[in-house]
């Protein structure tokens, strides 16, 4: 009698937290406008708000990560990963050179080679979940109902996941830069803007 006054109480207290800043859809990076190279990180590598100054510091890219290379500026990069834009250092980022290169010729060449990166993920993203679905998670969107997998093809692997147990459920918090989602049974039920 004891552990199941017990089980109920923590059950009740866990569904007492109440859920902030529900919306149906939330705003996203629209990173398919804008021209950028991939490029692989060769060994951790910090983030930096301002390239002159090594004391900002915004987060370390793990080794092997994938950046959104969007322009180089002097011995920097400017990347966007993970919701957030800012400087690496060039020697950071495997084949540096080939990058380097391929951002000094021609504009209508680079836009080229990006619109074919871009169909590429949009033809495989409607081939995964079909033409409403692909195209929303092609344009960075999350919403309700979510499946984590699709929340990983939208907004890219988050920063840390926390695990909870509760009794029959599981419920995940997935932690980016400027949000905080909460799965509950590996559906997407809410989100909330990082303090």
């Amino acid at each position: 009698m004891k552990t199941l006054f017990l089980l109920l109480s923590l059950f009740s207290f866990f569904l007492s937290f109440p859920e902030k800043g529900l919306s149906n859809n939330m705003p996203s990076v629209q990173l398919d406008t804008v021209y950028y190279i991939p490029g692989k990180i060769k060994h951790t590598a910090r983030m930096f708000s301002d390239m002159e100054n090594v004391s900002s510091v915004v987060l370390y890219i793990p080794a092997d990560s994938t950046v959104q290379i969007l322009q180089p500026v002097k011995d920097y990069f400017l990347i966007h990963y993970q919701g957030i834009d800012g400087y690496i250092l060039q020697k950071k980022v495997e084949n540096y050179t080939e990058i380097l290169k391929e951002f000094n010729q021609p504009a209508t060449d680079r836009q080229a080679r990006q619109n074919q990166v871009n169909d590429s993920r949009y033809r495989q993203m409607v081939s995964k979940y079909g033409n409403e679905i692909g195209e929303k998670i092609f344009e960075h969107k999350i919403w309700k109902g979510m499946t984590t997998s699709m929340v990983r093809d939208s907004w890219g692997t988050p920063r840390t996941i926390n695990h909870y147990i509760h009794i029959n459920r599981v419920k995940e918090e997935w932690i980016y830069p400027k949000y905080i989602l909460v799965f509950w049974d590996n559906r997407l039920t809410s989100w909330y803007k990082r303090k």
